[in-house]
């Protein structure tokens, strides 16, 4: 249930500030409280500090409590968000300078490194035995071929 007060209060704040906005351009006076209705009560927005207080009906009267709002937890998220943002920027100017175009002189091709090394001599191989195992073909159907003009 707190937490739902809680969210109750932060739409309130949000229409009470359209509210406030047409408030002032009707005229600059301002009342010191704005009410939304809910429930079995009345949400009050305090325009002066921004609090939110639930009022609802008792035996003795109408009585207001303050809601509960964890604003410590919400300002280290921030301050965590903010962190965070710094360092994203930092790591976008790094990345955009390590980007940036090179001259002619650097454009020389890269030293081979020690995996491309074998992955070389791999594809050698393999084209070694494609290319022998075509002249054995070829020797083979030459062969076939005498044969039959000797049998004709």
């Amino acid at each position: 249930m707190p937490t739902t007060k809680l969210v109750i209060a932060a739409l309130l704040a949000c229409t009470t500030s359209c509210a406030l906005a047409e408030d002032n351009q009707l005229g600059n006076q301002q009342s010191r409280y704005s009410f939304e209705r809910i429930n079995d009560g009345f949400l009050r927005l305090d325009n002066a500090s921004g609090r939110v207080s639930f009022c609802s009906a008792h035996v003795a009267g109408w009585a207001c409590e303050a809601v509960p709002e964890d604003r410590a937890a919400l300002e280290k998220e921030i301050a965590q968000l903010n962190d965070e943002v710094a360092s994203l920027k930092s790591q976008l100017a790094a990345l955009r300078q390590s980007l940036s175009p090179r001259s002619p002189a650097d454009l020389s091709p890269a030293p081979k490194n020690s995996e491309a090394q074998p992955l070389s001599e791999d594809l050698e191989r393999a084209r070694t035995a494609i290319e022998n195992a075509w002249r054995r073909l070829v020797e083979m159907l030459v062969n076939f071929q005498k044969d039959i003009m000797r049998k004709s």
